[in-house]
């Protein structure tokens, strides 16, 4: 009775669970939908506008050269980020290290017992599963 309620109560949060994600991974490629909509939206109207002033051949070649532009410094902001991290853990000052190591610890005790809860959870469902093999 009680591997019921637990069962019933796991079978529960993980339908939950499954829904919000299943409509937030919804909601979120209608949203990229419409974000590329307007991204070409955005190209043909700046297309438009270059047109007149450059020519066909120059309106695209602008483009191209402005959205390469764009790929480099997109590629490169992860190294930006890196640098300015391993430029921050260089001059911290004891107190920001210990408070650090302390941040750290406690993200990996979150870590193990986000995975014990997980090993339990499997046990249990695996336990009501074979209870109802049984029967």
């Amino acid at each position: 009775m009680i591997g019921d309620a637990v069962l019933y109560a796991a079978s529960r949060a993980t339908h939950t669970a499954i829904e919000n994600v299943s409509r937030r991974l919804t909601w979120t490629v209608i949203a990229c939908v419409f974000f590329l909509t307007a991204l070409i939206l955005g190209i043909l109207a700046a297309y438009l506008l270059l047109e007149p002033e450059l020519g066909k051949l120059g309106a695209v070649a602008a483009l191209a050269g402005a959205f390469c532009i764009f790929g480099a410094l997109a590629i490169s902001v992860p190294w930006i980020v890196d640098r300015f991290h391993q430029y921050q853990h260089d001059h911290n000052t004891p107190a920001q290290n210990i408070a650090q190591a302390v941040d750290d610890e406690a993200h990996n005790a979150v870590d193990y017992f986000g995975a014990l809860q997980t090993v339990a959870t499997a046990f249990l469902f695996g336990l009501g599963a074979a209870r109802r093999l049984r029967r």
